[in-house]
């Protein structure tokens, strides 16, 4: 699976981050995406235990929030592959 123009959702977050907290960098943004996804998927798994225990009001939320966590949790992997890649292209260079 391939993720195209991630750079400018994630640029645009971080120079809005910048804007209201100078201090604030890439790490911070890492961070509370990381956070994000984690609530995906505890909401999935609630999701999935109300499924579990018959105590379904609406299926569609319910099948929205897990497939929400799904694609939220293959997007950081992908980010996370990026990531790798860029590092030991760094590796690689001769200085």
């Amino acid at each position: 699976m391939r993720i195209e123009n991630l750079s400018a959702p994630l640029a645009q977050e971080l120079a809005a981050t910048k804007q209201s907290d100078p201090k604030a960098g890439f790490g911070e943004l890492i961070e509370k995406f990381v956070a994000d996804v984690n609530g995906d998927l505890q909401a999935a798994n609630a999701a999935q235990q109300k499924l579990l225990e018959g105590k379904v009001d609406n299926m569609v939320e319910l099948m929205a929030a897990i497939e929400k966590a799904d694609i939220s949790l293959r997007l950081i992997t992908e980010v996370r592959n990026k990531a790798i890649e860029a590092y030991q292209e760094i590796m690689r260079m001769q200085v």
